[in-house]
């Protein structure tokens, strides 16, 4: 919850009408961001009619409050530049860390695959459904978009997959069929907040 909070303080300050809805993974299973990030678009839209959408990690604290968290035309990647890599963007396909999609684009590419067990290749997935979909991704100039990462351990049961490089290459074949359309998750609690709503889910991971 301590790097939740410090993002949440270093976001009061970006202009846009936000409310932040955090996901919790529960149990030991194998961790599961995507699955996480299409739960949090379901839920949002429990709460209300949202047409913008932040998808961000939780350890990333924007440093420039020019960087406008809004949605445009195309799905925007904002973590252009972040002290770890220094300052530098990792690739030209990059998608990962915080990344925006307008209700209509994430609809458009069925969100997320939910098939990326342990860490790496979702973001490179979901930038492949984008391109697949004829949407391009702008990106705001890097002397604006930076981050600083918060330093931490990985976390349990988010190691290394080397299966999911290689699925991120298939994703012609799975768009259509694995992505919010054949979501399967149980929310297991809900704390309400002013400024968020906290949510703990259990995905159906398999053991860890």
């Amino acid at each position: 919850m301590g790097r939740l909070f410090t993002v949440l303080a270093s976001l009061s300050t970006v202009a846009f009408s936000k409310y932040f809805l955090p996901l919790h993974q529960e149990g030991d299973g194998v961790f599961n961001r995507a699955k996480l990030m299409n739960i949090g678009f379901v839920e949002a839209l429990h709460e209300y009619d949202y047409k913008c959408f932040v998808f961000a990690d939780v350890d990333l604290v924007p440093i420039d409050d020019r960087n406008l968290y809004r949605c445009s035309e195309h799905p925007r990647h904002l973590s252009v530049a972040i002290d770890k890599f220094n300052y530098v963007l990792s690739s030209v396909t990059a998608f990962g860390g915080v990344s925006l999609l307008s209700e209509e684009q994430f609809l458009k590419v069925n969100g997320f695959s939910n098939t990326f067990w342990g860490w790496g290749g979702e973001d490179n997935d979901l930038y492949n459904r984008i391109i697949f979909r004829g949407m391009s991704i702008s990106r705001p100039n890097s002397n604006i978009a930076k981050y600083k990462m918060i330093k931490h351990q990985r976390d349990v049961h988010n190691e290394v997959n080397p299966k999911n490089a290689i699925k991120a290459k298939q994703t012609a074949n799975n768009i259509d069929t694995d992505g919010l359309n054949s979501l399967n998750y149980t929310v297991n609690e809900i704390l309400k907040d002013i400024m968020y709503t906290f949510i703990t889910v259990d995905v159906q991971a398999p053991p860890g």
